[in-house]
Parts: structure tokens; sequence; C-alpha cells
């Protein structure tokens, strides 16, 4: 789907906004909003204190740069890597692949892409720091609980990962059950998981009323039935009527005229599709079409690998004209997209081939619990990866594929980085060891006296 031409909104950056109060209700989650509000209200109070009548995204990207590095920079300590030339090697390649321009840009906005990876960061530095500490206290479980928060309800697309966000929690737990012995404890870990799944619960139910509507229009329109040999079987197959066949191909942003009956938010397709489609359903299709799934996958996988997507990077007054190119800092994101296959098989090779490794490593030390369990953090890491990889086409069809793997996007970028610096440090450590095993192979036999 490319951007619309006519909107100011998709073609330009707008930097200011009017501000407005927020509910304290809100802050609390009691009313569902997303964990934007957290980095927004910190920038809004700075805009107030600077004297700005207008909410400027500006310091919102200070704010959100600011956590963001600051977690990296957790994240690579905590990690606790004994090699300093490791840790240097792994320093630099971080910074230099996860501060591109092209993630960087959209911290200039209100989309809720940049609060996904920081909040990731967050929440991954919040569990190494549980995993490092001997006897965690319940101000760190609660720092925990509020880093999955942070990540879980920033996107709609995150809500998927919460049970994995909450195994970790409770492997955690487990693994340092001496600090959680006692029903005190217990009851502190038990409590915040099921207000962990009430706020992700009332984000989704608000959000799937809202937005959710246009992606399963395009879902079915622009995905199942855009690529459909027979649109009456597949509409049958949805519990669907078979006259909306006829806005096959067409997703939920064009003109009203351009719609030959169904048009999105209209009362007719309210009672013709909105009430009777699902997300359940769309899930249900795809299963039972195994081979649409493949298609699906395959043409997701020939969108990954694209941080910059078809939205302006600019403000009006800063070029003559609309572009959506951004050239700076870029040379990461240029390489990937340029060079890495955008293939279905290699995407799932890659990943295998890290995984399998990180399987040995797991096996080999058994009985070092703090390496254990960082590679099961690292197992959920890239199984949020995993996910994040079908959603796009199951739950949007064909419509802004390449915007919706922005996070798949930066964990794989994850994996690259875990995997060169594991090959960094093998060879290093190959380095170190060969003077001396070669010292062994060319040590000269000791001289013996002959004593007959």
């Amino acid at each position: 789907m490319t951007t619309d031409s006519g909107s100011h909104f998709f073609r330009y950056v707008i930097k200011e906004y009017d501000m407005a109060g927020i509910s304290p209700l809100r802050f609390a989650g009691i009313i569902p909003t997303t964990s934007m509000i957290y980095p927004v209200a910190a920038a809004k109070l700075i805009c107030r204190i600077s004297g700005m009548d207008t909410f400027n995204t500006h310091i919102l990207s200070a704010v959100y740069c600011l956590l963001y590095i600051l977690s990296i920079i957790l994240c690579l300590n905590l990690l606790e890597i004994k090699k300093e030339s490791t840790f240097i090697f792994s320093g630099l390649i971080s910074m230099f692949v996860l501060l591109d321009g092209n993630y960087l840009i959209w911290f200039n906005s209100l989309y809720g892409e940049p609060m996904m990876i920081i909040g990731l960061l967050i929440f991954t530095a919040c569990c190494l720091f549980l995993i490092k500490s001997r006897n965690p206290r319940l101000k760190e479980l609660l720092l925990l609980f509020f880093a999955s928060l942070l990540f879980t309800g920033s996107k709609l697309q995150c809500i998927p990962s919460l049970p994995l966000i909450i195994y970790m929690i409770v492997r955690i737990t487990w693994a340092k059950k001496e600090s959680f012995h006692n029903d005190k404890m217990r009851l502190c870990v038990f409590l915040p998981v099921i207000l962990l799944i009430y706020y992700c619960g009332g984000i989704y139910i608000d959000l799937n009323n809202t937005c959710g509507k246009d992606t399963k229009y395009n879902s079915v329109f622009y995905g199942i039935l855009k690529n459909s040999d027979n649109t009456e079987k597949d509409l049958e197959m949805l519990g669907l009527s078979a006259d909306l066949a006829v806005e096959s191909g067409k997703h939920a942003y064009l003109p009203a005229e351009e719609y030959e009956k169904y048009v999105p938010w209209s009362k007719i397709t309210e009672e013709e599709f909105y009430r009777k489609i699902s997300n359940f359903k769309l899930l249900k299709f795809y299963l039972l079409n195994p081979g649409r799934l493949i298609k699906g996958l395959e043409y997701t996988a020939s969108q990954s690998f694209q941080t910059q997507t078809s939205l302006g990077k600019y403000e009006k007054g800063a070029i003559n004209s609309y572009t959506y190119q951004f050239n700076r800092f870029t040379f990461w994101s240029e390489l990937r997209n340029r060079y890495f296959p955008k293939q279905l098989v290699f995407i799932i090779l890659f990943t295998a081939v890290v995984l399998f490794f990180s399987v040995l490593k797991y096996i080999k030390n058994k009985s070092v619990l703090r390496l254990r369990l960082k590679i099961e953090l690292f197992w959920v890491v890239a199984g949020i990866g995993f996910l994040q990889f079908p959603m796009p086409y199951i739950g949007n069809g064909e419509a802004d594929t390449a915007k919706q793997l922005f996070l798949f996007n930066f964990i794989f970028d994850i994996l690259i980085i875990a995997a060169v610096t594991s090959i960094f440090s093998t060879i290093i450590t190959g380095i170190r060891r060969q003077p001396a095993i070669g010292g062994l192979l060319h040590r000269p036999k000791p001289f013996r006296l002959n004593r007959e």
C-alpha cells in the first residue's frame, strides 16, 4: 500500500500538537491506554516547563533517544561479557546497527514503533538485572512488571507476546525461589501478572474496536480475497456473504467513491462484515489453508529488512516536495535492504542456525544458572520476533507490511549482533590459545643423563 498522496499527515512530519489534560486513570491503566502515554507525558511536562504552548515531537524524540541509548548500554553491561575485546566489539557493532538513522527517525513521531523497541530493551535489561541479582527484592520485581507493561502495551501487535513475557517473569522468579519463598512474595508475583493480563486485555478490546476494524478489512479484502482463485469459497469459509467479493483487492484507506458497495465503517459494512469477522476466524482460515499461509509468508519475506517506509521523513518547510528518502547515518539499513536475501528460506535457515548454536551452549552449561537464564531470555526475544513475522499478513493483508515488520527487523538485527559477536569471541579465543598449543607441539624433549 502506498502513502495517501492527499494526506499531509503521511507526506510530512508534523511536530506540533495541542496539549490536552491526561486522566490519572490512564496512567494507572484503568482506562486502556498504550504505554506511549508515559514518554509522551514526560515530553509534555518538559514542553510546559520550557514555556511552550504546544506539544513538540522534537522533545519527545529527545526523551526516546535518552531511554533508547541508556537501555542499550544497560543491556550490554548486564550481559557480563568477560572478555574485554568481545565487550568492546559487541558495543561497537550494537551502536552501528541499533543507532541506524532509519530507527532513530521514527523517534520524531507519535507512532508506536519507538515504544516497541525501547520497551523491549528495557524489559530485557530488567530481566538481566534480576538474573544477575543474588537476592532480588520486591522493587526489582515491580520494575520488571512495569517494563513488561511498557513493551506489551506499546502497540496492538505486541500483545500476542504476552505469554512469552509471563513465562520469562515466572522463570526468573522460580530460579530465584529462595527470594520468593513466602506467600507474600508469591502474591507479589501472581497479582501483577493478573494486572498485566487485564491491562493488555483492555488495550486489545479498545484498539480492536477502532483501528482493528481497518486491519480486518485489509486482511480479508487486501489479503485473502486479493490473492484468491475462488473468492466465494473463501468468503464461505470465513462465514461471510459472497456479495463481499465485489471489494476484492481493496484496502481500507481508499476514497469512498472507489468502493462498489462496502465502504469501510459504513452501516452496511458493519452489519455484513465487521460483526461477522474476527481474528480467530482469520487465524482458523490460514490454519486450514497452509498453502495460502506459506504464500503469504513468502510475500512478507519479500517486504522484510526495510526500516525505511513510504512515510514522509521531513517537515513541510524543510524540503521543496514530498520524499520518503532519508540517507543520514543509514549505512546499515541500506546494506541490509540491498544485500540480505528477502526470502523465507533465508530467514528460516539463519534463525535456525543461530538457535541451534544457542541450544548447544545451553546444554554445555548445565550447571551455570545465570548463563542458562540469559540464553532462555535470548530465546524469548527471538520468539517475540517469530510471532511478529506472520502477523502483518494474517492480520492486515498486504497493507503496510514493511511498517508492520519494524519489530521483526529490529529483533533480526539483534540475532545478527549475537551471531557476529559469538563468531568474534570464538576467533579471539582461538588466536589466544594458538601460541600455547604451538609451544606444546614444539617444546624440546627434556635432557636426561644416561647413568649406564
